[in-house]
């Protein structure tokens, strides 16, 4: 070691073949006076901080998007335009529990073995199961529609329940100023909104009206087999009962709209869509604060966020963007049978277009002009 061999930054003592400082990490410099200064920035603790926060990001978000890919619904080799186009069959009826988010919401649609129902620009039309043979039903607004062997039934715009014999065209107001109808054969539930808008049900067999809860009551679904009513009361509770409106449950907060598949309920919160059993017992199934509706279709959720249309399997995996409109436009939709009802409306045109689209995102168009051929009128 030299005596005079020293660092120029702080004065340490080096060897005489050292070009760095093992003090300071200074780079030695023989032939000028200035220090140059070369920084090691993986040895600053910040750069390492920074590091490894922004790993444990990429690795959160890979296995977020892995677990949850966002994709088209699969039209790998097939025209775009030939999916727009497609001839479709609607193969199944719409599903008891899909049918009654269907009513807590539009309630414009209504499938049975054989034919679609459908309410287009305040007219009923109906289709045979190839959405062909089109014709002319009722030429006033109705809801709720549904048939029996026998009878029509259908909520009218006074929201007055009507019977209406197929024969005879006979027509009965069964019920008046009711809202939320659940049709379920011999029994109809609904909320009576004349009394604290509680839910009732009405007995065809014996014309017996019985009141079941005194509480507002919002978007019923009825479970037969378990014997429990589900609702929406004031506060945005998702409230359980069963059929005497006994063992009150409060299964979730802050939801307004919600769908069942016979053992869990879906509910939108302000954070997303979330499953929950009939013990209260929830789970995160789709991270999104800006859903509106969500049904399920053939074992797949669906769900709308605005001006999209997502798919998914009932654990939230496989998300898939099926149906997208301009941002200038709004969207809704229900289910019919395996397939979707999309009605949309672009803003300043006024007109309503009615799409069936299937899961795999091939769409058939709906011509919403009333045709001139009267079908089976009511």
């Amino acid at each position: 070691m030299e005596e005079n061999k020293r660092c120029k930054k702080c004065g340490a003592p080096l060897l005489v073949d050292e070009d760095r400082c093992p003090i300071c990490d200074t780079v030695q410099n023989n032939d000028h006076d200035q220090i140059n200064e070369e920084k090691n920035y993986w040895k600053n603790p910040i750069i390492w901080t920074v590091f490894v926060v922004l790993l444990i990001i990429s690795v959160a978000i890979n296995g977020y998007l892995n677990a949850n890919p966002i994709e088209l619904a699969d039209q790998q080799g097939v025209d775009e335009q030939a999916y727009e186009d497609a001839v479709l069959t609607i193969d199944e009826e719409t599903s008891q529990y899909a049918q009654a988010t269907n009513n807590n919401g539009l309630a414009v649609s209504y499938v049975n073995k054989d034919k679609v129902y459908i309410v287009m620009n305040q007219e009923l039309i109906v289709y045979d199961k190839q959405l062909n043979n089109r014709e002319h039903v009722y030429d006033f607004a109705l809801t709720d529609f549904k048939d029996d062997g026998k009878y029509y039934y259908y909520l009218d715009e006074n929201n007055d329940y009507h019977r209406v014999d197929k024969e005879s065209k006979n027509d009965d107001v069964l019920l008046t100023n009711v809202y939320y109808v659940q049709n379920l054969g011999e029994k109809i539930y609904y909320q009576k909104d004349s009394d604290n808008e509680s839910v009732y049900c009405f007995d065809l067999s014996t014309n017996e009206d019985k009141k079941i809860n005194d509480e507002v009551s919002y978007s019923l679904i009825i479970d037969e087999k378990r014997e429990r009513i589900f609702y929406i009361n004031e506060n945005s509770e998702l409230i359980s009962i069963t059929f005497d409106g006994s063992d009150r449950r409060a299964l979730a907060s802050n939801t307004n709209t919600y769908t069942y598949d016979g053992e869990y309920l879906y509910y939108i919160n302000d954070k997303g869509l979330i499953k929950c059993d009939l013990d209260g017992n929830h789970s995160d199934v789709y991270e999104n604060n800006n859903l509106q509706l969500v049904n399920i279709v053939d074992d797949h959720l669906v769900v709308h966020d605005g001006n999209v249309i997502y798919t998914m399997t009932l654990e939230g995996k496989k998300v898939k963007k099926l149906y997208t409109i301009e941002s200038i436009g709004k969207l809704t939709f229900e289910v019919v049978g395996d397939k979707l009802l999309v009605l949309t409306s672009i803003y300043q045109e006024g007109n309503i277009g009615y799409e069936v689209v299937g899961l795999d995102g091939k769409r058939q168009i709906l011509e919403s002009d009333i045709p001139e051929i009267a079908g089976e009128e009511i």
